[in-house]
């Protein structure tokens, strides 16, 4: 056998060797990588609610006039207290869903007007936006013709919570009256919004105070340490470390030796929702590392499967190349034979 019989020999031997990778490649295509990107967002909802207020409040002996209401994801809760006596509601309630009412005297409904001793309301409604929590509590009421309302040692306290933002609003008054809305003179008053700071004042007529808490608290204030502490014309408010804005403010206040004094007092708190936290991405390989997607936009585009067809071409072609080159060997090697 001479050194071309060989040559084809070695080429015909090594053809399915070459191409066996080419072709097996062909038939399984490219191990191409795949991910999964999975974004994960959280969401925090706006804080509780809250607010209070109370009229009048000798601390263990007597309440008059209290309210407070508090709002949040899982409800809320109304309380109103028309008056309390050492501990002892004589009228008032509460609620955690609905609505309730009473008071102690009151005059049957008719056209010249109508009056109630210690009125009290509370109500809660919650649904799938979010939840409302009201109270409001008097030591007395009197309405005439229907365009005269009188309030004595008044409060009001209102929650409401969604899960984007949160509200609470109070006010108490030492005395209160309204001709049709037209105008509306409030003596000792005090008042809470969690949207703005608090304010007292000694006279709101038609909503501009007279003797406020701006005007006069700085100098309204008497200590008389240890028996007693005496503040009046007060207001503050401010944003917490969790995101709940409290504001307070009160007519005057007594604390120390002698039992607490609030005359007129109001708080309350609320907040809007906390700033949304990163999206965060995690990205997760199953066939081998990612494929490069931040390089030059002049750069190799991945690997798509597209060179399939030509790299079957290649194999089928050198298959073809080696088996002609076996049969020119054999060829030869017969003409070369001796007679």
């Amino acid at each position: 056998m001479n050194k071309s019989i060989k040559r084809a020999s070695l080429i015909l031997a090594l053809t399915p060797v070459l191409s066996a990778p080419v072709v097996a490649f062909a038939a399984t295509g490219p191990v191409v990588s795949t991910a999964s990107t999975t974004t994960v967002t959280t969401h925090q909802d706006a804080p509780p609610a809250s607010a209070s207020a109370v009229a009048a409040d000798v601390a263990g002996v007597v309440t008059i006039g209290s309210t407070s209401t508090t709002a949040g994801s899982s409800g809320g809760t109304a309380h109103a207290h028309a008056l309390d006596v050492l501990g002892t509601t004589v009228s008032g309630g509460d609620t955690t869903n609905g609505k309730t009412g009473g008071n102690l005297v009151a005059t049957p409904d008719n056209p010249v007007g109508d009056a109630e001793v210690a009125p009290w309301s509370a109500a809660v409604t919650s649904g799938s936006t979010g939840t409302q929590s009201q109270a409001e509590s008097a030591l007395a009421h009197a309405g005439l013709l229907g365009i005269l309302q009188l309030w004595l040692l008044h409060s009001q306290s209102q929650s409401t919570w969604t899960p984007d933002a949160s509200y609470g609003h109070s006010s108490s008054d030492g005395a209160e009256a309204n001709l049709d809305n037209q105008l509306d003179v409030k003596v000792l008053h005090a008042e809470t919004d969690s949207n703005g700071k608090g304010s007292s004042a000694l006279l709101v007529i038609n909503g501009t105070g007279i003797g406020t808490s701006d005007q006069m608290g700085a100098s309204c204030a008497l200590n008389l340490d240890p028996l007693a502490d005496i503040l009046c014309l007060q207001a503050s408010g401010g944003t917490g470390a969790n995101g709940t804005t409290t504001q307070s403010a009160y007519v005057s206040k007594v604390t120390g030796a002698l039992p607490g004094v609030t005359t007129v007092g109001a708080t309350s708190g609320g907040g809007r929702v906390a700033a949304a936290a990163p999206t965060v991405a995690k990205h997760r390989s199953e066939n081998g590392p990612l494929p490069h997607t931040n390089g030059p936009a002049s750069g190799r585009l991945p690997f798509t499967g597209a060179e399939i067809g030509l790299l079957v071409t290649y194999g089928a072609a050198l298959t073809g190349l080696g088996a002609a080159i076996a049969v020119a060997g054999r060829r030869r090697q017969k003409g070369a034979a001796p007679a």
